[in-house]
């Protein structure tokens, strides 16, 4: 008999189902298959180091058969390791902060039992550098390896004590020497297929077989010493639900793929395990892994159909578990095409591995494109055709632009290297601002930011000339005006940008603008700027004692003696100093110095990070999201002078990657050079930040491209 339970999470299901199926379908970027001739080949897991090479480890019959690909699935050569004896699978593939391939297993040894193998050789597998095993006696198979940021090596897998399976992890040194263990026994069968790193956590992923008879999900979690941190969480839909793949997300969400019967469940829940956040179901389908993009993109693989008529099948939900896009591969009539792993690279591509069949089965390797996305746009200018390059992930060569601005046209179209360059005119009619932008990929993948593209303003004025510009904002005209004789010599050129309200910026009214002179640096202190506020930001301050202000880098806002004209909501005063921002702020006392100033430098001493700057850092690009004037490096601003706190940064994977006590600066910033705890450069990718001085800790990211 069916249960209310049962019927609802059917209909449920259903309505993922399709959803899933009106999503587009996923661009194939390359494929491979390998075929070593006179055995059937599975590839069973794969993995994807920061420089784009991917890793795939399998079977060749009874032998283990590993392979390094390049990012556009060029193979090297095969690695076969065999013992001559049957019964040898592999479970997992990692690499180490050096550069070494660990691939973890199962072997039969001379006894013909069952132990676990872990094999550690160079990069490329140049050479077989040491090997591992745990025997318990009874049957034991690892199923998936993991490295942390000191390079030791955890093994996952299940060990029989003589009367039921357990989950069974192991934690090496480098050179593979056991550090500790710890085992996992509910009372019933219990096996573990995946593990993932949370911070300093590692989450073990697999089943329990309740009673004997039920499989329910069960996840584990240990610190990095494998002691054991309880509560085991355990999901039961009433079916048979066993974890495949876990991974975690940039906020530290766990993210699990299951098995639901016949179906594949996504499964998120917080952090540490308590509580069940969202899930989502696609009917039909059996999971065999689970990987977290940049955007916290969740994507599942696997495949449909049944044994001797299967299809590869991937699906990628976004962070609330809507179906973005499908991907499915046949390889032919009544041929079994069966997706076992994914990884993500670094430019959000997906990478499954599998086999398909022909005469035999073969490695099957498919990479996805990203769905797209932007990081960077360049400035758009009113009234001027420029190029304006988009910088981000999945853009290709046939990638739509579109600007919501009826007042913006396009022209010219190039792409090299993921990047689209563009000739763009905006109108003299398109406000000072921002405007909204959308990339569409031929599959009807989109994105669209309603933040990154800005529109400015520039005007080159005459050597001893005079010059009133006026721009329109979304709150009404700016102006700014230029006396005659500001210029002796060579023309100049002043360039409006406008900036949205920035974290710090606490007394800020409106818009910020940005006023930049070229070649000049000094002699803006002529100039008269009228901002407007808006009255909406206000709240119930008193509008005659707003100020125009700019923003020091040392004192953080510095306000201006100020005329205001209440009728027409402006703000006026003449300038300081040049290449800098400008806006209507509050008065607002902070203990930053009289007058109001260095009121946005910080937050009062709280110990909470106002700015976290260049956002994404781009060291050597030559733009704003180069070296700081702080030197080359991050800005943590706004800590309060002085203030002592602790920093910790790690990896999306959760590894340590930077961790010290300190003090801020008189200014309250703290410049991180972005060396690592071992002293190299951190690589490109997402970090995460904990810092706690003198109030809450807070938790934030960023982003580094080199």
């Amino acid at each position: 008999m069916r249960t209310v339970k049962t019927i609802l999470a059917a209909a449920l299901a259903a309505c993922w189902a399709a959803a899933a199926q009106a999503a587009p379908s996923m661009i194939v970027l390359s494929s491979a298959t390998y075929n070593s001739v006179g055995a059937d080949d599975r590839a069973t897991a794969v993995y994807i180091d920061p420089a784009g090479n991917i890793f795939v480890t399998g079977n060749s019959g009874n032998d283990y058969l590993s392979i390094k690909y390049t990012k556009t699935l060029t193979p090297g050569t095969p690695m076969i390791y065999t013992n001559g004896r049957g019964g040898n699978i592999p479970g997992g593939i990692a690499v180490d902060g050096l550069g070494n391939i660990l691939v973890a297993g199962m072997e039969t040894n001379a006894s013909f039992l069952q132990d676990y193998l872990l094999l550690k050789y160079s990069s490329n597998f140049g050479a077989l550098l040491s090997s591992a095993s745990f025997d318990s006696g009874n049957y034991d198979r690892a199923t998936a390896v993991n490295t942390d940021g000191q390079n030791n090596v955890y093994v996952t897998g299940f060990s029989n004590d003589g009367l039921t399976d357990n989950f069974y992890t192991i934690k090496y040194s480098p050179a593979l020497n056991q550090l500790s263990t710890a085992a996992y026994d509910s009372g019933d069968l219990d096996q573990p297929f995946a593990m993932a790193f949370n911070g300093s956590d590692l989450i073990v992923a697999g089943y329990t077989r309740a009673g004997g008879t039920n499989n329910n999900v069960r996840l584990v979690r240990y610190d990095n010493q494998l002691n054991y941190l309880p509560p085991s969480v355990s999901f039961d839909s009433g079916g048979d639900d066993r974890a495949v793949g876990v991974a975690v997300d940039s906020d530290g969400n766990i993210i699990v793929a299951a098995r639901q019967a016949a179906n594949m469940l996504a499964l998120k829940y917080d952090s540490t395990l308590t509580t069940l956040l969202s899930s989502a179901v696609y009917a039909g389908g059996t999971p065999t892994g689970v990987a977290v993009d940049l955007a916290d993109n969740v994507i599942l693989t696997g495949y449909t159909g049944t044994a001797g008529s299967a299809d590869f099948f991937t699906i990628k939900y976004d962070a609330a578990l809507n179906a973005v896009s499908t991907a499915a591969y046949n390889g032919g009539a009544n041929g079994t095409d069966q997706s076992n792993a994914v990884a993500v690279d670094a430019e959000d591509n997906l990478v499954v591995a599998g086999q398909s069949s022909s005469a035999d089965f073969d490695y099957f390797i498919v990479k996805y494109n990203a769905s797209p996305r932007l990081s960077e746009v360049t400035p758009l200018y009113i009234g001027e055709t420029a190029n304006v390059t988009l910088t981000g992930r999945g853009l290709l060569a046939d990638t739509a632009v579109s600007f919501s601005d009826p007042g913006i046209s396009t022209g010219a179209y190039s792409y090299n290297s993921g990047q689209i360059t563009l000739a763009v005119t905006p109108s003299a009619a398109v406000v000072l601002g921002v405007t909204t932008i959308t990339v569409t990929n031929s599959n009807g993948e989109s994105y669209t930011s309603a933040a990154l593209a800005r529109t400015r303003l520039r005007q080159t004025i005459a050597a001893g000339a005079s010059a009133d510009i006026t721009a329109m904002t979304t709150l009404g005209q700016i102006s700014l005006s230029v006396p005659a004789g500001s210029f002796v010599g060579l023309p100049e050129t002043i360039t409006l940008s406008p900036e949205a309200a920035a974290s710090g910026d606490i007394q800020q009214v409106g818009e910020a603008l940005f006023v930049a002179g070229t070649p000049s640096t000094t002699s803006l202190l002529n100039l008269t700027i009228t901002l407007r506020y808006s009255v909406a930001d206000l709240a119930g301050y008193a509008e005659g004692e707003l100020s125009l202000a700019y923003f020091d880098s040392l004192a953080g806002w510095v306000t201006l003696p100020s005329s205001v004209n209440t009728s027409a909501k402006t703000v006026t005063a003449s300038a300081k100093p040049a290449n800098t921002k400008y806006a209507v702020v509050k008065l607002i006392n902070t203990g930053g110095g009289g007058g109001g100033g260095g009121g946005g430098g910080g937050a009062g001493g709280s110990g909470i990070p106002a700015k976290v700057y260049p956002n994404p850092y781009r060291p050597g690009s030559g733009g704003s999201f180069d070296d700081s004037t702080l030197g080359a490096g991050i800005v943590f601003a706004g800590l309060g002078a002085g203030q002592a706190f602790k920093l910790t940064i790690v990896d999306l994977a959760g590894q340590l990657v930077y961790q010290k006590s300190a003090s801020a600066d008189a200014s309250g910033k703290y410049l991180w050079d972005t060396k690592t705890a071992s002293g190299g450069n951190a690589t490109t990718g997402v970090y995460i930040y904990y810092i706690k001085g003198g109030g809450e800790p807070v938790k934030g990211k960023f982003s580094i491209i080199r």
